[in-house]
């Protein structure tokens, strides 16, 4: 009796154990694979207590777990840049990947700017350093300032309220004052 009762546990052990190893291969990730994957995300950023960002997205992928971490945002965002007035300037854009050690966020396809104080620019393809608070692309872009002034050019450079802005290769029409 005792050995039929130990042969039983002994086959138990042995069928559980292979049922659990099988089931551990099942979660093995590629290396290739995101750590983590979020859905329909409002992520807002705060400084110093103020709000200074609202970042939306349907989709992000979470890419910390490789040498040069990232996160990718597929299907675009909608970025709410807030200033110390309150101002909000949005930033649209169909694809866009935020490198963690850099701060440097590429945007690409249908970038779009629409400024506070009612810029609006329009690109293919625009990176944001956040730690110096730049914009940049040598791509074709299309500018409209608020005074009327349109401007295309083959890239710029600016900081991110576009009070400085170094164009380069410039066709457009400006209005100037007599």
């Amino acid at each position: 009796m005792i050995i039929n009762v130990v042969t039983v546990f002994a086959v138990t052990m042995f069928f559980s154990c292979q049922s659990n190893k099988r089931n551990s291969q099942q979660y093995v990730i590629s290396e290739e694979a995101p750590i983590a994957e979020a859905f329909e995300v409002n992520l807002k950023y705060t400084d110093s207590g103020r709000l200074t960002a609202i970042l939306k997205t349907s989709r992000v992928l979470d890419y910390s777990n490789k040498s040069f971490p990232y996160h990718e945002f597929p299907d675009g965002i909608v970025l709410d840049i807030i200033d110390e007035e309150g101002k909000t300037s949005i930033v649209t854009a169909d694809y866009a990947i935020s490198y963690q050690q850099t701060g440097i966020i590429d945007m690409k396809g249908n970038v779009d700017i629409r400024t506070s104080d009612s810029t609006h620019l329009q690109a293919k393809q625009l990176y944001w350093d956040q730690s110096l608070s730049w914009v940049f692309t040598d791509q074709p872009y299309k500018s409209h300032l608020p005074d009327g002034t349109i401007n295309e050019a083959d890239g710029f450079d600016a900081n991110q309220d576009f009070t400085i802005l170094n164009s380069r290769i410039n066709d457009g029409v400006m209005f100037i004052e007599e």
